[in-house]
């Protein structure tokens, strides 16, 4: 039973000791946050999140990329779910609303490129999303890397965490 266990933190060792030969990882902290939701008595908060990838990846590929947030839940036993969509438009953090600069209220998305996670309920719980293919993506066309929007699936209350060193959104990046 313990070799099960130890195969893998091995591996997980091997990588990060090797990173220097096939496995190297970054963090980018967020270039554009705002929370959005359709009026000020509304708990229907979105999460808008932008990233500018480094130069150090052009003519990579990304084995691995992940958004972290920090999120404040109130809500059903169990935990709060969380989906990422890839963005199809682009947004100012000083001048975004519910209904600008978006197509369709509430922002415009590709619902074909989402992304899911789920965090326990209370305050200060750190989310992560899987937003390797939308990252690849914004390599092969940095043009259309508009960052993601985080929306809440089914009851929640509360906010999204987005100032301090802890809230600020990441990108964690394997390539």
């Amino acid at each position: 039973m313990k070799r099960t266990y130890m195969i893998p933190l091995v591996l997980v060792c091997l990588a990060v000791w090797a990173g220097s030969s096939w496995a190297r990882s970054l963090e980018v902290d967020a270039a554009q946050v705002a929370e959005i939701k359709p009026s000020e008595k509304s708990e229907d908060v979105r999460l808008l999140v932008s990233f500018e990838l480094p130069d150090t990846l052009q003519g990579k590929s990304i084995d691995f990329a992940c958004v972290s947030f920090v999120a404040d839940c109130a809500g059903v036993e169990g935990g709060v779910s969380f989906q990422g969509f890839a963005l199809t438009k682009a947004w100012d953090a000083s001048t975004v609303s519910w209904s600008a600069p978006w197509d369709k209220t509430g922002g415009d998305w590709d619902k074909g490129l989402s992304a899911y996670g789920i965090s326990e309920t209370g305050s200060g719980k750190t989310v992560e999303l899987d937003v390797t293919e939308f990252a690849n993506g914004w390599l092969k066309e940095p043009s259309k890397n508009f960052g993601i929007l985080v929306k809440v699936s089914g009851p929640y209350l509360g906010t999204f965490s987005t100032t301090g060193a802890q809230g600020i959104p990441k990108l964690r990046i394997l390539y």
